[in-house]
């Protein structure tokens, strides 16, 4: 049976190879940060600080590994920190100016006055015009004070109205002039039996920016009055939430125009903006990067950035999005007015990570990071958290484990490591088909008379 033993020792050493390569401590990284929570929890989460972006080898932060106080790995998966719901601003009031003309016809025979400083709108038939109807069949609304773009509006009328069904069509203009359909045959119903109501009084359409608005009954008019119409602006989507630094420039050599800035690590940036110390003032700026203090700069963009006083409030540029840039240096030059720059302040920003990590083991438990030979870790965490609630967890001051020399990537050479085991695994297929052959062999070479001595 000497084969058998040649096998398990082979598996033995092949288990122990795999072991070893997966097998990380704490020490195996360059610093650390303790995890701080304020409840129990079986699962926590907590944001990428900054300092883990300066601390780790690999951009992808795939040298990250939360660790519990016996120094095991916990899983943790690292995600983008999205925020829990799209934000939804509150409805806005719209003046409501009815019209008891054809709802067919565009605003022709009516003068139309828009005061330019206040938010009203005055509708008159002209002179000629004949005698209106009674019953009101469109709407104009003026949503000049709504500075975004609406996706529906909510209709009110009398309480004990008139039942109703019928549709309506909603219209958007800039000038009161041009009108575009932004939703036809809109059903709208107020229908009361028994002691049970049917209100459908929510008009729905694609979002839509503009100054004014018609609403324009379809077929028989409602036979009440609209009282007053709600414009809901558009949900912002689900979006990450964002960190930033901001960083003083320095003067470069010979350069009067041209600021130089160092973010202190290779950050993930999404947006740019310049701090400019002055009100009332105007710049228009080249921003360029690069990832190394060697290497050449590279155009990121053309821009102008402002910042205005008026007698009530200040304004200011928005910031600027870019193409995800991981360059740690950047070089702001002053393209008008000519002259040299005066000192501005860099803001960068990034779609902040969150980690999510279980709570397996004892705590307290600690986050580690910086290690040049390690792999991605991260494990999807979606479906184990679904019944769980998970908790906030805070990092603390950053220190040293196994110092900055864990940060040195490993040789471009197959470990020995690796190559042990995957020869180990080769051996075993060998051995597995040696021993198929000679069995196979053993088999076809006994007599029948042999065969039947040893089934007997």
């Amino acid at each position: 049976m000497r084969w058998r033993s040649s096998l398990i020792i082979l598996l033995l050493g092949t288990a122990a190879a795999w072991s070893d390569v997966a097998d990380v401590r704490p020490h195996d990284f360059a610093y650390g940060m303790p995890i701080k929570v304020t409840a129990e929890g079986a699962a926590y989460r907590l944001t990428v600080p900054i300092e883990v972006y300066k601390g780790v080898a690999h951009d992808d932060l795939s040298d990250l590994r939360i660790f519990n106080a016996r120094g095991d790995v916990v899983p943790y998966e690292i995600k983008s920190a999205a925020n829990s719901a799209p934000t939804r601003s509150p409805g806005v009031l719209l003046p409501l100016f009815p019209l008891r003309a054809d709802a067919r016809a565009s605003l022709n025979g009516v003068r139309i006055t828009v005061q330019s400083a206040g938010a009203a709108v005055d509708l008159r038939t002209s002179p000629g015009a004949a005698s209106p109807p009674t019953v009101i069949t469109s709407y104009v609304l003026d949503a000049r004070a709504s500075d975004q773009p609406l996706s529906a509006f909510l209709l009110h009328w009398p309480a004990g109205a008139a039942e109703f069904s019928g549709a309506v069509r909603v219209e958007s203009s800039d000038d009161l002039r041009v009108w575009r359909v932004a939703r036809d045959d809109i059903p709208v119903l107020n229908l009361h039996t028994g002691g049970a109501e049917l209100v459908q009084s929510r008009v729905d359409f694609p979002s839509t920016e503009a100054k004014f608005w018609r609403l324009s009954w379809l077929g028989a008019p409602a036979p009440f009055e609209l009282l007053s119409v709600t414009g809901e602006p558009t949900p912002q989507p689900l979006s990450s939430r964002q960190s930033s630094v901001t960083v003083s420039g320095s003067a470069v050599a010979k350069k009067d125009n041209e600021l130089a800035f160092d973010l202190g690590a290779r950050l993930p940036v999404t947006q740019v903006n310049l701090l400019l110390p002055d009100a009332n003032s105007v710049l228009k700026i080249e921003l360029l990067s690069r990832s190394s203090a060697t290497d050449p700069w590279h155009t990121v963009s053309r821009e102008e950035f402002y910042r205005v006083n008026t007698s009530s409030s200040e304004h200011s540029n928005e910031p600027i999005s870019i193409p995800k840039n991981l360059d740690r240096f950047w070089l702001v030059r002053q393209v008008q007015p000519a002259g040299p720059i005066g000192p501005l302040r860099l803001e960068a920003m990034w779609d902040a990570k969150d980690v999510l990590f279980l709570a397996r083991g004892a705590g307290p438990f600690l986050l580690a990071y910086g290690n040049g030979s390690a792999s991605a870790a991260s494990v999807s965490l979606d479906s184990l958290l679904k019944e769980i609630t998970v908790m906030p967890a805070l990092t603390g001051s950053s220190f040293a484990l196994g110092g900055a020399d864990r940060l040195r990537l490993p040789p471009r050479t197959v470990p020995w490591k690796l190559a042990v085991l995957w020869t180990a695994l080769g051996m075993g297929v060998l051995l597995l088909a040696w021993m198929a052959y000679r069995l196979s062999h053993d088999l076809g070479s006994r007599t029948p008379a042999a065969r039947q001595a040893e089934d007997q």
